[in-house]
């Protein structure tokens, strides 16, 4: 058992650092960039990135995913928007907001409750959300290309076998 919770911490480590790696704002090698990220090390990303596009946005990996939901379920409330996301709806208003200073979002109150509000992407912000996606992409490719098309599907196979049996899925 021992070595099973080693190997468990193991696992975290790594996690850790692959969750770093994923980040939609990592940095580039330089160290500049998000200041978000300005703590994590460089060396993680210095094969993945060499610039950073003048379109790419510094956004955490919460705002990548609010835009995500927003633009699959337009007119999404906060309610909705916490729940998805698993947060407070203050937290979600805060969230929202600092999409809507960027630029990124459109916030309208309901027509049926005017403490209500609905969320949408604005049309220049979905130009700009698929520009960002698309160099989000890029980078994922760069980090998968390590492994061959078995091995991915592999790593595939066994994320989706965890989340099938854990009962908060």
């Amino acid at each position: 058992m021992t070595d099973r919770k080693q190997q468990i911490e193991q696992l975290m480590e790594k996690l850790h650092s692959f969750r770093r790696l994923l980040a939609p704002d990592s940095p580039p090698a330089s160290g500049e960039g998000c200041p978000a990220h300005a703590g994590m090390l460089g060396h993680l990303h210095n094969h993945i990135h060499t610039h950073r596009s003048q379109t790419e946005e510094c956004l955490a990996p919460s705002q990548w995913l609010a835009l995500h939901l927003v633009g699959r379920q337009e007119g999404i409330g906060i309610k909705e928007l916490a729940a998805a996301l698993g947060i407070t709806s203050s937290a979600a208003t805060q969230l929202a907001d600092g999409l809507v200073k960027k630029g990124l979002l459109n916030r309208q109150p309901s027509a049926e409750d005017r403490r209500a509000l609905h969320l949408s992407l604005p049309e220049e912000s979905r130009k700009r959300i698929g520009a960002m996606m698309e160099q989000r992409l890029e980078r994922m490719n760069a980090i998968f290309s390590v492994l061959d098309d078995a091995e991915f599907q592999t790593l595939l196979d066994l994320f989706d076998k965890i989340i099938s049996q854990h009962p908060d899925r």
